[in-house]
């Protein structure tokens, strides 16, 4: 009898740690999308200020046998972006010395670096980085995509 009870209680710790694992990963990859692209690192990237926003979104995009991927965040900001930003995102665009792009409201940031391609400042040379974000006049809501190449 005192053999099946410490199988049980055996079988029982197995389990809680099997769970405390598995509900402890889940929580890394979530802190992960959040800390992955913080609104400082994206704002030292594009040059410009965001508000602050949420990730409300994922898609985890397909990877490629030698470990290319595009995942997608739909965000969603606090305030609706101001017409000053976007007026600051115009100027920059009219320099011509900006990775930003406007198709009528919406305004994009695209970006490669790593492989020869030189990196923002603060982000390593030694990594293969796509990124993009995408804003639109009036909407609390945008897109990130990023990935490796």
């Amino acid at each position: 009898m005192k053999k099946v009870i410490k199988g049980c209680f055996g079988c029982i710790g197995v389990l809680i740690v099997g769970l405390l694992i598995l509900v402890g990963g889940f929580y890394v990859y979530y802190e992960w999308i959040y800390e992955e692209w913080s609104t400082e690192r994206i704002e030292r990237i594009t040059g410009i200020r965001l508000p602050e926003f949420d990730i409300i979104e994922s898609d985890q995009g397909e990877r490629g046998f030698n470990g290319d991927y595009e995942d997608k965040f739909t965000i969603e900001f606090e305030t609706v972006p101001s017409n000053e930003l976007f007026d600051e995102i115009d100027k920059m665009i009219e320099t011509q010395n900006t990775k930003w792009m406007k198709h009528d409201d919406s305004y994009t940031f695209y970006t490669i670096w790593g492989n020869g391609e030189p990196a923002p400042k603060g982000e390593s040379e030694d990594d293969d980085v796509i990124f993009s974000i995408t804003i639109t006049k009036g909407k609390k809501t945008g897109e990130i995509k990023s990935g490796t190449w």
